[in-house]
């Protein structure tokens, strides 16, 4: 390795580094919860029961979730720390995007960049079936430039489990997979490649890889895609009037990295600010070819597929469509207009930063103030009240839980017992918890005050005569109390 090649390397280090350290410390002192939705609790609540599919998504990034905390404790900044190095692995394969296209400086400044845009920092923060694609968006464009460039059996073969690993991540990513196909079927000289084995190595590393979960599809009713079909509000036009707000939102999302380029170019003194030149060239390679149909050729895949299927656009799916947008503005602009001041754009990224912890105190604040969703509900607390209710009660430890989600799968993240958590209610869509394990064990079921419809099914579960216990719980700053019903499934050796 080059001594230029190392201080890029280390350059790219310490740039990554920052944004961990920024991004897990800035989640941690200003998210009451992980997240208002309880996305991030129901990760883990399917991740440790390792199964080929869940009904709401593939199983990969469930699988990771699970992973990373049979390593690191079950507390938020933890998880915090897994979306912030999530989001670095994206801006990383990035970086090893960029220096394909740009010299060394405008690739490191490329991937600064990405401090800048939301899908990649307060979206990627809550971890979840969106954000976990980002890496794996970047990483398989990556393997596909480096299987162009070199046609080695060895990146094909990653590139085929990247491939698989996106896809099991959430079905959106066959817009990626899709762009790179009709790449290979239109552009000439990389069709010349499907007289290669590469092409169908990676094939069939990417078919091997999904075929569990497949199996898993069919034997479970499809439910993922039940699941998605049955998002919207069932118009047959909602496609098409969803598309404008979602390209909307992409084109917004992009308006902080106009911006600190616009002050960087103007720090740079006078000149013309842009160059097409070196973006059009991009046709002109079988590598830029590439990089033009995964980056816009995915877009427009979705937009297509997401209108045929009459799916209603949501902004979040924008989240790994960025994996290039960086590099596509950095051709944009004129060679010399961020040289001369080179360090405004990495400048501007520390005074970013520091800025967004000196205000943390402030961010929570108002956080605090929000009570939609589950924000403002004292996860943790209620969950410590599950478990210690039930160890009151029985001498053996915690094994399931159901009822409302946030509690359920809260009481699974946060307790030590780390119960399986029933989803929906429904022994249908949990397959790993059966009515003879719940018979055997026993079983909590915990519900909010006035939460009609689980209140309902927690009767219906429990049935008639079930022992139960109100809990009351201090919100966050003590402004409001919580009340939760419980319901307790006494374990056989314990029963009534």
């Amino acid at each position: 390795m080059t001594g230029l090649a190392k201080a890029s390397g280390l350059r790219m280090g310490l740039l990554l580094a920052f944004f961990v350290g920024l991004w897990t410390v800035y989640a941690s002192l200003t998210q009451l919860n992980l997240d208002g939705f309880g996305d991030m609790l129901e990760n883990y609540s399917w991740g440790i029961a390792w199964e080929q599919g869940y009904y709401k998504h593939p199983p990969l990034f469930a699988w990771i979730t699970a992973a990373w905390f049979s390593v690191f404790p079950n507390v938020d900044w933890a998880y915090y720390l897994l979306s912030a190095v999530n989001s670095a692995a994206l801006m990383f394969a990035s970086w090893r995007i960029a220096v394909r296209f740009l010299d060394p400086w405008r690739a490191f400044l490329s991937t600064a960049l990405f401090f800048f845009l939301p899908p990649v920092t307060f979206l990627a923060i809550k971890y979840n079936a969106n954000s976990a694609m980002l890496p794996f968006w970047a990483a398989t464009v990556w393997f596909y430039l480096r299987f162009l460039e070199k046609q080695r059996l060895s990146d094909a073969i990653i590139l085929g489990a990247l491939a698989a690993a996106s896809v099991l991540i959430k079905y959106f990513s066959g817009a990626l997979l899709g762009a790179i196909v009709l790449h290979v079927l239109i552009d000439r000289e990389a069709r010349a490649l499907l007289l290669r084995p590469g092409v169908w190595v990676a094939s069939l590393v990417f078919v091997a890889l999904v075929t569990p979960h497949l199996i898993w599809l069919v034997g479970n009713d499809f439910l993922p895609l039940t699941y998605v079909s049955e998002q919207g509000d069932g118009s047959a036009l909602i496609g098409i009037t969803s598309a404008p707000r979602f390209l909307g939102a992409l084109l917004a999302y992009m308006l902080p990295v106009v911006l600190v380029l616009l002050i960087a170019i103007l720090r740079n003194g006078r000149g013309p600010w842009f160059d097409a030149a070196p973006f059009l060239a991009l046709r002109k390679t079988l590598a830029g070819r590439a990089l033009l149909w995964t980056g816009f050729g995915s877009l427009a895949l979705t937009l297509l597929l997401g209108i045929a299927f009459t799916v209603q656009f949501s902004s979040v799916w924008a989240l790994p469509l960025y994996f290039a947008a960086p590099i596509f503005l950095m051709l944009l602009i004129k060679p010399g207009r961020l040289e001369a001041q080179k360090l405004a754009i990495p400048a501007a990224v520390v005074i970013y930063g520091a800025s967004l912890l000196a205000l943390s105190p402030f961010i929570y604040a108002e956080e605090a103030k929000n009570t939609s969703h589950y924000n403002d509900v004292p996860v943790r607390a209620i969950a410590t009240e599950i478990e210690a209710a039930w160890n009151d009660r029985f001498d053996t430890p915690l094994t399931h839980v159901a009822g409302d989600k946030i509690l359920a799968s809260g009481t699974t993240f946060y307790t030590a017992s780390r119960p399986f958590s029933m989803q929906g209610n429904s022994y249908g869509l949990t397959p790993w918890i059966s009515p003879q394990a719940v018979a055997e064990k026993g079983m909590a079921i915990a519900c909010f005050d006035g939460q009609s419809g689980c209140l309902a099914k927690a009767e219906e579960l429990a049935g008639a005569g079930a022992e139960t216990q109100v809990l009351t719980v201090p919100g966050f700053g003590g402004e409001r109390s919580w009340t939760v019903q419980l319901f307790f499934m006494p374990p056989a050796a314990q029963g009534s």
